[in-house]
């Protein structure tokens, strides 16, 4: 921020960083102007000003920052070109080792390296190609966030890497740990997607991934679990909205991680089917209750595009709950999960063109919900497609890939959205 107060920051970051923040101002200049719209006159300046000769941070921030805004526009191809222009040029300068002067800047490298590896995994698999950068052991986690920003320029003490020590209380740290398991489950369902029928080697791959998400929360020091008060603690510190998106990650990964099970749990009656589905519901109810909260806490709001990704998902197993339970206490609280969620994508409809291609992909979801009961929650190619390729319009549900297709009515599924 005093780069961008002293005029030092270098125009095509500058005009990156317009783009995105711009739909959120209330100043008297965008007045009248398209909330959605009033990033695109920056981001093709930005986009302009962008030299792919020059390999430096800032060509890496800048292609990051236009990543971030063209998949705002639904345009997951751009973004994987940005983010791989990004990625090249972490490479190239050797980010994690490349000389610096300052203890801030190594923090920053260092942030920016595991940032590109975790966006990398969102957009590869989003897409569908291979990531471009592999996870290093040798490069150490990111330093406690109020510690970064209490760094100067003036810091010269340049530890080694070997010699610095990982901050469990690290924010990013946590992300980082949970993006490698999520790199995981997107394989696991891209491999349970070509099969017919979950086999044993799922489950314990399954099992497996079940067990690091659980250790991952148990060895949490208490001050990041999951409660009110920490999330009072960091809204006070500024960092309320890094806290929510760590377990946007947590929720929205465990419910990937066993969403496959949901089709189970309806024509199932093994253990492991119902233990799971079960899971996968305690995570969609967990991702929406850490929305709620946020959305209830001042300085813990989100509203950045993935939101409405995973809120969908998550909507998608309430609705789920709602076909499917027969418990009346758990229908009308799916109920008014659902009834929540509608009016929290529309608020963020309103800043992101991209939120669009989320209703559009309830809606299809929900289309095949009213065609086809017995097969809709089943993990094929379509509902890999759903879960993982969140910026694109996904069509109607195959019918090729369905077996026993029972049609049923818009009143059978109780929900109009």
């Amino acid at each position: 921020m005093q780069d961008v107060i002293n005029a030092t920051i270098p125009p095509v970051l500058l005009y990156g960083m317009i783009s995105l923040s711009a739909r959120f101002s209330n100043d008297a200049y965008f007045a009248g102007i398209d909330p959605r719209i009033r990033g695109r006159r920056y981001a093709q300046e930005a986009e302009h000003l962008l030299n792919l000769r020059d390999v430096s941070l800032i060509t890496l921030q800048a292609a990051v920052l236009l990543g971030a805004y063209v998949i705002t526009e639904g345009e997951a191809a751009a973004e994987a070109v940005f983010y791989s222009v990004a990625c090249r040029n972490a490479l190239l300068l050797d980010l994690p080792n490349m000389i610096v002067i300052s203890r801030v800047e190594q923090e920053v490298n260092c942030r920016a390296w595991w940032t590109l590896c975790m966006v990398d995994v969102w957009s590869s698999r989003g897409v569908g190609i291979n990531r471009s950068l592999t996870p290093r052991s040798d490069v150490p986690y990111p330093m406690e966030e109020t510690v970064f920003h209490q760094l100067s320029r003036q810091d010269f003490d340049l530890p080694s890497p070997t010699s610095m020590q990982e901050s469990s209380a690290s924010l990013l740290t946590q992300m980082i740990k949970l993006n490698a398991i999520l790199f995981e489950v997107s394989l696991l369902n891209e491999r349970a997607a070509s099969e017919f029928q979950l086999g044993a080697d799922h489950g314990t791959a399954v099992n497996a991934l079940s067990a690091e998400l659980d250790d991952w929360y148990n060895n949490l020091p208490i001050g990041l679990q999951d409660t009110d008060a920490n999330l009072s603690r960091y809204a006070a510190l500024g960092l309320g909205p890094m806290f929510v998106a760590v377990y946007l990650g947590y929720y929205h990964y465990g419910q990937l991680l066993y969403y496959p099970y949901l089709h189970g749990d309806s024509y199932d009656d093994t253990v492991q089917a119902r233990y799971y589905a079960d899971k996968c519901k305690g995570h969609s109810i967990g991702l929406c209750e850490i929305l709620y909260r946020a959305y209830s806490t001042a300085g813990c709001e989100v509203y950045y595009t993935m939101v409405g990704h995973v809120l969908v998902i998550a909507s998608t197993i309430q609705l789920h709950i709602l076909v499917f339970s027969s418990d009346e206490a758990q229908i009308r609280a799916a109920r008014s999960r659902l009834e929540r969620n509608f009016e929290i994508l529309t608020r963020l409809q309103t800043f992101w063109p991209t939120l669009d291609v989320c209703f559009t992909r309830f809606r299809e979801f929900h289309k095949a919900c009213q065609k086809y009961k017995e097969t809709s929650f089943r993990m094929d190619r379509w509902m890999h497609r759903f879960l993982f390729e969140f910026a694109k319009p996904i069509g109607e549900k195959d019918p090729d890939d369905l077996a026993e297709l029972i049609p049923w009515t818009l009143q059978e599924l109780g929900f109009t959205p």
